[in-house]
């Protein structure tokens, strides 16, 4: 741990507009702010080749950074959580797993230049003497944005121990709701907004021998039966294997996906490995999900009899396995749309 003299620590100031040219409400302005985060974890996820070291020395900040202010968002708010789990969030695996697959020794270089910049690293307030989380009110009033650090600093958490990050944590039952959640209170309100990860697994199609055709008829349905209420999307091909096929799963929930469909791979043949893949990341199955697909695929294809495909809960996103035909995607997307609101509130309802 580098540290170095007490300096001020800024406090954040109040907007009282939305940061950018344009005027939209807070909740917007948040959503937006929120999708640049996704996406900057979703590249930081994509390039496991850039190591921490050389982002804190170019920089003044890492992965392991973004997870203390996540931690820290989590723990003002009075949301109960600890440094493993943010940490997931960030590299979309556990972190200890990341570390063995791509984290290299540093080199005497890259030590002496992190060692030439210690006087840089921010001395920061215990857990104790941060300030309690605002009020209803107090959140009402104001719009908190962080300060910018000082020109050339490292990030004001680079340094500080987890269990010195933020205010004391308490039960989720006690949090403040957020006044612009993305998916709403039972009965509060009909609309979601949706932020849908669509994961194709095809060999073939991975390998470029023919486009992928099943994505696109994903999005394609989706935006059919919720228009307007398509919020973002993220898109990915992999390759019949059980491992990428599970860390991009984890990465599009990492990244805030709400809704993640794949296609491809739910068959008997010796490659089909998706729904073990699903299964390994889900923490919570849907069987009823699944056999509601199968049975109505049976009305016109004998075939769906032997597929495997699951469904199930992780994180604050709903996974749902669809074979690779583009037409079963779209007939099965459009069969399982009219539970996907419930779904989304029942699973978001732990958030409240």
């Amino acid at each position: 741990r580098h540290s170095c003299a007490a300096r001020p620590i800024p406090t954040p100031p109040a907007f009282s507009r939305p940061l950018g040219p344009m005027s939209v409400s807070p909740s917007t302005q948040t959503e937006l702010e929120a999708y640049a985060f996704r996406q900057l974890v979703a590249h930081l996820q994509a390039r496991p080749d850039v190591q921490n070291i050389d982002q804190m020395n170019l920089a003044g900040f890492c992965r392991n950074c973004l997870s203390k202010w996540y931690l820290r968002g989590a723990r003002e708010r009075g949301l109960r959580m600890n440094y493993d789990e943010a940490l997931e969030v960030v590299y979309g695996e556990p972190y200890a797993d990341w570390k063995k697959k791509h984290q290299s020794k540093a080199s005497p270089e890259q030590m002496a230049l992190f060692e030439s910049n210690a006087h840089l690293h921010a001395q920061h307030p215990k857990m104790e003497e941060f300030p309690p989380s605002p009020s209803p009110e107090e959140r009402e009033k104001r719009e908190t944005r962080p300060a910018p650090p000082a020109k050339g600093a490292a990030s004001d958490v680079c340094c500080t121990p987890a269990d010195e990050i933020g205010v004391v944590a308490h039960s989720v039952a006690d949090a403040t709701p957020s006044s612009d959640r993305t998916v709403p209170r039972s009965g509060a309100s009909k609309e979601i907004s949706l932020r849908l990860g669509v994961l194709t697994v095809s060999d073939r199609a991975h390998a470029g021998a023919y486009a992928d055709l099943s994505g696109p008829a994903v999005i394609e349905t989706v935006e059919k039966h919720f228009p307007g209420l398509l919020f973002s999307t993220l898109r990915y091909v992999v390759p019949d294997e059980e491992d990428q096929i599970a860390a991009r799963l984890k990465q599009l929930t990492a990244s805030g996906c709400n809704l993640v469909f794949t296609a491809g791979g739910t068959g008997v043949a010796p490659r089909d490995v998706t729904p073990e893949a699903t299964r390994s990341v889900l923490r919570r199955e849907i069987p009823g999900i699944a056999q509601m697909l199968v049975s109505k695929s049976l009305l016109t294809e004998p075939h769906a009899a032997l597929s495997r495909g699951t469904a199930g809960v992780r994180d604050r996103a709903l996974i749902v396995n669809l074979p690779g035909r583009p037409e079963a995607c779209r007939e099965l997307v459009a069969a399982v749309a009219p539970i996907v609101p419930h779904a989304l509130r029942q699973i978001g309802a732990e958030d409240e």
